[in-house]
Order: C-alpha cells, then sequence, then structure tokens
C-alpha cells in the first residue's frame, strides 16, 4: 500500500517553497480489485446469453405476429427516412458547435460562468412575469422569490468566478493539447448505447420468463376499478394506499420477478457506471501527465489501457457501489409512487447516500487514472490529501456544473433553430403531421446529448486540475508556467487561506 510522500519543491515563478505531497505510485502494476472485474465480465456474459436464449426468441415471434408497428402507422417511410437523416445532420452539426463552446471556453471561461450564473435570474424573472400575465399569483411569487435568491446567489460567489474560471480554462487547455479523449468519449458513448440494446432485449427476455401465470384471465386489468377479488385478473383487489377509498386491480406479482427485476436494474446501471467511469479515469490519467510531463506522447492511450486493465477491477467495485444504490432508489421511487410512506422517506435516504457514493467515486477514480490506487485506498489517499491541504471546504467550491449545462443548453437551443429551420426550407419533406414540432425537439435533444459528450471530458479534467494543484503545483509551474501563474492569482482571491497552508506568498 503506498503512502503520501512529502518533499520540498522550489517553485519557478513565485518564488519561495512549495511542499508538495505525491503519492508514491505502486511498485508494479498489479490487477488491482480483479475479483469485480471478473464479476462485471461475467456479469456481461450472462446479460449475452440471456439475449441469445430469451431476449432474441421473444423479438421473432413479436416480429412475425405484428406485420406493422404503431411508429409505421403514424409515419411513412420516407418521413422516418427524412427524421433520421435530419437527426443525423444535425449530430454532425451539434459535434462542431460543440468544440466551437469548447473555443469559447478557453478564452472566455469568466464571462461564460457569469452568464450562466445570470441565466438563472433571467429565467425566473421571465417566469415570474408570465405567470403574472397567465393571473398565477402563488406561481409568480414563488419566481419572484427565486429570481432573489438566484440574485443573491450570484452576489455571494462573484469573487469566486475567477477562481472557477482559472480551474476551467486550465481544464479545457489540458484536453484541447490531448483531442485524442473525444473521439474515446464518442466512442465510450457508442459502447454504452450497444450495452442499453443489449439490456433491454435481456430485460424482454427476462420479463417473459418470469412474468407469473394470470389466475384470472377474464377479469379487470391492473389499475381497473374493483369490487371483490375475483374482479381482477391478479385476483387482487386492495386500496392504493390507506388514506384512498377506492378499490383497484393490483398487479401479480412474484418473488423471482421482484429479485429479476432488481438485477436487471443493477445490471444496467452498474454498465453504465462502468463506461462512464472508464473515460472519468482515462481523463484523468491523460491530464496528470500533461501536467507532470508537458508534451506526453500518447497519454491517453497508455491511460485508456491502464483504465481497462489494471484498474479496470478498481472501476467495477466502485461502479457496483453506485448501482446497488441506484436500484434501490428506483424500487424505492416506484413504491412512493403507490402511496407509501416509508418508501419515500427510504428513497430521499437512498437518494442521499447515492449523490455521497457519487462525490466519493469522482474523486477517488482520479487517483486510480493517476497512480493506478485500488479503489479504496484512493478514496482514502484523495480526501487525506485534501484534508492535509485544508481543503475539505474548497472541492465543494464547484460553479462550473452551472458553465457546463448553460453549454449544453446552448447547444441544445442552437440545433432546435437549426431543426424548426429546416421545417421551413423544405416543406415538402416535413409537411406530415407534427413534423413543425418533431424537428425542434429532436434537434434540442440531439444537441444537448451530443454536447455532454465532450464537456463530461471537460469535467473530468477539472476534477484532476484540482487535485494535482493541491498535490503538486510546482510540476505545474515548471510545465506550464502561464496557466500556473493565472490559476495561483485566481486561487489566492477565492480562498487565501487555503493557499496560505501550502503556497505562502
Amino acid at each position: 500500500m503506498s503512502a503520501a510522500v512529502v518533499e520540498d519543491v522550489k517553485v519557478v515563478n513565485g518564488g519561495g517553497h512549495v511542499q508538495s505531497m505525491k503519492a508514491a505510485a505502486a511498485a508494479n502494476a498489479t490487477w488491482n480489485d480483479w475479483p469485480f472485474a471478473v464479476l462485471f465480465l461475467a456479469h456481461v456474459g450472462a446479460i449475452v446469453a440471456v439475449v441469445v436464449t430469451l431476449g432474441i426468441p421473444i423479438l421473432s415471434s413479436t416480429a412475425n405476429d405484428t406485420s406493422t408497428n404503431s411508429i409505421e402507422k403514424t409515419l411513412a417511410g420516407s418521413d422516418m427516412r427524412t427524421i433520421l437523416a435530419v437527426a443525423g445532420a444535425l449530430a454532425v452539426i451539434a459535434t462542431l458547435v460543440a468544440f466551437l463552446l469548447l473555443q469559447f471556453v478557453v478564452a472566455y471561461a469568466s464571462r461564460l460562468i457569469r452568464w450562466s450564473l445570470l441565466l438563472a435570474v433571467y429565467l425566473n424573472v421571465g417566469f415570474a412575469v408570465f405567470a403574472a400575465v397567465a393571473g398565477l399569483i402563488w406561481m409568480t411569487i414563488v419566481f419572484a422569490i427565486c429570481s432573489g435568491l438566484a440574485l443573491c446567489y450570484l452576489r455571494l460567489v462573484r469573487n469566486r468566478i475567477p477562481f472557477a474560471a482559472a480551474n476551467l480554462q486550465v481544464a479545457a487547455a489540458a484536453v484541447k493539447h490531448n483531442m485524442s479523449t473525444f473521439p474515446l468519449a464518442f466512442g465510450l458513448m457508442a459502447v454504452q448505447i450497444v450495452w442499453f440494446f443489449l439490456w433491454t432485449i435481456a430485460l424482454l427476455g427476462i420479463i417473459k420468463s418470469v412474468t407469473p401465470v394470470i389466475p384470472n384471465p377474464s377479469g379487470l386489468s391492473t389499475g381497473s376499478t374493483c369490487k371483490v377479488n375475483s374482479d381482477c385478473q391478479s385476483d387482487m383487489c386492495r386500496k392504493i394506499s390507506k388514506k384512498s377509498s377506492v378499490l383497484t386491480c393490483q398487479p401479480l406479482v412474484s418473488a423471482g420477478e421482484v429479485l429479476g427485476y432488481f438485477f436487471m436494474l443493477v445490471s444496467f446501471f452498474w454498465g453504465v457506471n462502468v463506461i462512464k467511469n472508464v473515460l472519468h479515469t482515462t481523463v484523468a490519467g491523460t491530464v496528470a501527465s500533461w501536467w507532470m510531463a508537458g508534451d506526453p506522447r500518447k497519454a491517453t492511450a497508455g491511460a485508456f489501457r491502464r483504465a481497462t486493465t489494471t484498474s479496470f477491477g478498481s472501476i467495477c467495485l466502485g461502479s457496483l457501489l453506485v448501482a446497488i444504490l441506484q436500484a434501490m432508489e428506483t424500487v424505492a421511487n416506484e413504491a412512493k409512487s403507490r402511496g407509501d410512506w416509508v418508501a419515500c422517506v427510504a428513497e430521499c435516504f437512498l437518494k442521499c447516500l447515492r449523490g455521497i457514493m457519487e462525490w466519493i467515486n469522482r474523486w477517488a477514480f482520479v487517483y486510480v487514472g493517476i497512480y493506478g490506487f485500488k479503489f479504496f485506498h484512493a478514496g482514502k489517499s484523495v480526501f487525506t490529501l485534501f484534508s492535509t491541504r485544508g481543503l475539505s471546504a474548497v472541492v465543494n467550491d464547484d460553479l462550473i456544473g452551472h458553465c457546463m449545462g448553460f453549454m449544453a443548453l446552448s447547444n441544445g437551443l442552437i440545433c432546435a433553430l437549426l431543426g424548426l429551420a429546416y421545417t421551413c426550407v423544405d416543406k415538402e419533406h416535413t409537411a406530415f403531421p407534427g413534423g413543425t414540432v418533431i424537428f425542434p425537439i429532436i434537434g434540442l435533444a440531439v444537441g444537448i446529448g451530443v454536447a455532454l459528450i465532450p464537456l463530461s471530458v471537460i469535467d473530468s479534467a477539472v476534477a484532476t486540475v484540482f487535485v494535482c494543484f493541491a498535490e503538486d503545483p510546482a510540476a505545474f509551474a515548471q510545465t506550464h508556467p502561464e496557466l500556473y501563474t493565472n490559476m495561483v492569482a485566481a486561487w489566492r482571491i477565492a480562498h487565501p487561506d487555503a493557499m496560505l497552508a501550502f503556497l505562502p506568498v
């Protein structure tokens, strides 16, 4: 197990000495937390087996039973081809716009953060005016209060905007220097899409195999009003909740069905989180190499290789913990929708616990990407670093999320306007019912979805920059002196006390 090493290093820009806290890397490349990698791969193999043995036969029988589906009945084949072609074109445009927005991040990070905070004020003011015109007094009051709170928040954090902007600029510069992280992000998105389709087909097979036999096929369906048990297909006529006086037919759910659904939920979230965290860990390793070495060769390839081999077990372990909490939260949310107050309390507790676990993963996987530590050791090491540096409170000072959301929304609105413009230019191919609405909605969804991919890379880079600056600012002063000077100045303004702990004037 590695320990933190403290060493006194001369800083090029700024004078004096800086105490660096660099964790000692592992002596050899061991396969950390490997049982969880084996478990994950075995689980993927099980999903594929379910797809082949149960899912595909169901799809085949369904395709033979129905000659046309509801979409084909609503839209002609030519209309579907038009929608797919426009969606593909908008995806390409959204990608280009997203990279243009990245250039704006590098040049105008401070302004973008301020604009994103102002957007919350303006939106609430606009909603308040709309509610007032519509005569909705209570809604007007609520939005007016929200706009006031948003304005107060802006005034409260305005001195910390340069700090967030400096972190964002450095992160953007790091990924701009390692552009291969973006194709990797899009490639992993494609893997996520494949995983979603595989999981969906497997779910169909699981549903077919665990669904119990209906005891009363001629009875009323689930949700119908009933009087006695024999009225329902499930032979269960119950109140939805204790407060309700209406009896409705309840679904017939077996223990095997509940277990099957729960494990399928864990499976889905586990796969999604593993893919996401492979990217996060790869970006962390790439940015750390750029921070320490200045201009490393094939940094992304090396970081990705480690994330998918020696560190893959650690990624699977951290992702599994979050996946279990997400699955439990989903089950609690479903129970809450039926009026169960215990489930409501459980969902709130699980949501908080899941948020904490995701927050731990965000920082722990940075150390996994940099040093290849085991998951729990990485989490302990990074939070020991924050505590020793006096940065435990600073780590939550994150204004960059507002900027990320602002850029994703901007990309979505641009693509939505392009979709609307297409309906005006090519009326011949958009004359089908709902055509003028479908294309702007597709543009909005595609624009936001595509923008989130490079923005997720930036978000991972921001976390890595924070950790690297807390750990070894001296290395950054030597490799990127201009960015270092700007970053130190911003940190001194936003968090002067924390800076004095490890970077004296």
